[in-house]
Formats: C-alpha cells, structure tokens, sequence
C-alpha cells in the first residue's frame, strides 16, 4: 500500500509542474508584449519631446531678433524656383487650416521680408536634425494680426509646426504659436 501512494504523488507532482510551466509561459507571454509597448512608447514620447524642443528653439531664435526683422523670404514663399506651394503641399494645407481660424481675413498673409535669404529664421518650410538624430520638418507662419479690441495695435503671431517625415503622412508632432509685440 506504501508503495502505491507513493506512485500518485509522483503523478500529482507532473501536473503540478505542467500547470505552473503554462501559466509562467503566460506571464512571460503578457510581460514581454507589456515590454514592446512600453518601448514603442517612449520612442513616441522621445520623438514629441524632441519636436517640442524644435518648436522652442524656432520660436526662440525668433524672439532673438528686432520685430521688423522677423519674417519669411519673400522670394522662397510666394514664387521662384524654391516656391513653397510648388514643392510643400502639406504647407499649402497648414496655411489654410491656421487662415481658417483667423478672426479678421485680412491677416492671412505671412509677414515677407524681400531678401531674407535662406537663413533659419527665412525659411518657410526647413528639415533639421533633432537631438535623437532623426530628421523632423518645420513649417514656419508669420501673420501679423490685429487686435480687435478698441486699442488696435498688430501683434506677431509665429505658429511652428514639426512633421515626422518618415512617418506615412507626416503627421503633426507639435505645433506651438507665440505672440511678439512691436514693443515702444
């Protein structure tokens, strides 16, 4: 009789060991999926961090210079071989998204400074290299609009917009706006 439990528990003892290797392999299953999502993640948070810094930086160099000389090349905007509606249509669409939302129809225009050249702070459209080492596009608005309020004085409103353009449709990473008064 001895002999014949002994033989159950060796039984008892494979299935016990069968059900705690299924469901440690289910565990390891979940934890490794966890793991890709977690990863793909913060690639995104990375990317959206790196595409914020952009914009700031952008915005940034624009608050460095005098008013007047904060403005997009004339010749690189609206005509010549580097013509941005020739060459950037995800532009041409921003541009009409951001007039859309414009209270007076007049400010629709960007602010171009005949000349400018093909400096950072001139271009409307640029790709730079983030601190991630991956290319990001920036597109660059320039209106000036007037305030509608009973003192009418015109601001600089500076919207940056930052594109994957790796990604399938260049989605929108960040897009920042800022205001520069004429000052006295």
């Amino acid at each position: 009789m001895l002999a014949r439990l002994r033989e159950e528990e060796d039984g008892f003892g494979l299935i016990e060991l069968s059900m705690a290797m299924v469901i440690l392999t289910i565990a390891l299953l979940v934890l490794s999926a966890s793991y890709d999502s977690a990863a793909v993640s913060l690639q995104k948070s990375g990317q959206e961090t790196t595409a914020s810094s952009l914009a700031d930086a952008q915005l940034e160099l624009y608050g460095s210079l005098p008013f007047a000389s904060s403005g997009l090349d004339a010749a690189t905007l609206r005509g010549g071989q580097n013509a941005v509606a020739s060459y950037d249509s995800l532009y041409v669409s921003d541009e009409a998204t951001l007039n859309a939302a414009l209270e007076d129809p007049t400010d629709a225009a960007d602010v171009t400074i005949p000349g400018c050249g093909s400096s950072p702070q001139c271009l409307p459209v640029q790709t730079v290299t983030g601190a991630d080492h991956r290319s990001y596009q920036l597109e660059t608005f320039i209106r000036d609009v007037r305030n509608q309020a009973a003192i009418s004085w015109t601001v600089r409103v500076v919207t940056v917009i930052v594109r994957d353009p790796s990604t399938s449709g260049s989605p929108i990473l960040d897009e920042t706006t800022t205001a520069f008064d004429r000052g006295p």
